[in-house]
């Protein structure tokens, strides 16, 4: 990076503002600030590369600011960082807020040095090579039902409730082609001979986790977009698919239909951007995954992935 990047703190607590600033201030362009309002303005008065705020602050959730910085100027990075591993704040930092990174209190210092550097160097390529997107087709009618612009991209339902996969199929209708896996096998089986853009998934099939397939996918393939849902309620997984998987909402169950239908055409939307952009892609780039819990899955997946790239079949959902 040839100049000092801008980074944007905030958190109410002075104390923690002094910290942060001390780790970054000699390297960056600080703007630090208490006032989540205050820290909009400046988003928007300024070229900003990285923001780190606190959740839990008066006035308005940290969620909600990196929420309208998102919406003010896409190419800032965003983090979230607290103390609280509340699952509403995780829950609305993916689906409102589309963070970066969560980040929890206390942090590590020379981790948070590294994802804020890591954040910095992305945004800076973005602002430079603003890349020119043509917009994505919409993926509605008027009359609200989808079209398929692009029908040779596919949707890939992981879970073995099949009321799930009827409902996306209701949903979607004949316009893309929706796929069920109802384990972790025939997932491989379908991504390695369909054109996947999309994948619609639970936490657990047939009581196999199925985390660190979606982590390592999006490593090895950034422009598949993911949607996790599940009543699953463990924060520290969700905070683990949303630093090493980047995963693109989390939904509950029971399903609404509504909710389901809007993200859908949203994620489908995210994925033609990420094959007309792929500069884009590293905005979703992850984290290493440092803990494997589960060796026979994770050897399982590195095999299926290391098929796909010997037999020159690793591009599906990718642009060519």
């Amino acid at each position: 990076m040839p100049i000092k990047p801008d980074l944007v703190l905030v958190d109410d607590e002075e104390r923690i503002l002094r910290s942060l600033a001390m780790l970054f201030r000699p390297h960056y362009n600080l703007y630090t600030t208490t006032d989540a309002r205050d820290a909009l303005q400046y988003v928007r008065d300024h070229r900003v590369h990285v923001i780190v705020s606190d959740q839990r602050m008066p006035v308005m959730r940290g969620a909600d600011l990196l929420r309208e910085v998102r919406i003010a100027s896409p190419n800032t990075m965003r983090l979230l960082l607290t103390g609280y591993s509340e699952l509403e704040a995780i829950v609305a930092s993916v689906n409102e807020g589309e963070v970066f990174r969560f980040i929890n209190k206390p942090w590590d210092a020379a981790e948070l040095k590294q994802t804020v550097n890591q954040a910095a160097e992305i945004s800076f390529d973005l602002f430079s090579s603003q890349p020119s997107v043509t917009p994505p087709v919409s993926t509605f009618t008027e009359t609200g039902s989808f079209i398929a612009p692009q029908p040779e991209e596919g949707i890939l339902v992981i879970d073995d409730d099949a009321e799930v996969v009827k409902a996306v199929r209701e949903i979607v209708g004949p316009s893309q082609a929706v796929h069920w896996a109802s384990s972790l096998d025939q997932a491989f089986s379908i991504l390695a001979e369909n054109n996947i853009g999309v994948v619609i998934s639970e936490l657990f099939v047939k009581r196999e986790p199925i985390a660190l397939a979606l982590k390592m996918l999006k490593a090895e393939h950034p422009e598949v977009v993911s949607i996790v849902m599940t009543p699953f309620q463990d924060t520290s997984v969700l905070i683990g698919l949303i630093n090493q998987g980047q995963v693109f909402r989390f939904l509950p169950k029971p399903i609404r239909r509504g909710p389901l239908g809007m993200n859908i055409a949203s994620a489908l939307r995210h994925h033609r951007a990420l094959k007309s952009a792929p500069k884009l892609r590293t905005i979703h780039a992850v984290e290493p995954v440092r803990q494997i819990e589960d060796n026979n899955v994770a050897a399982r997946v590195m095999g299926f992935l290391g098929r796909l790239r010997n037999r020159n079949l690793g591009s599906f959902g990718a642009s060519p």
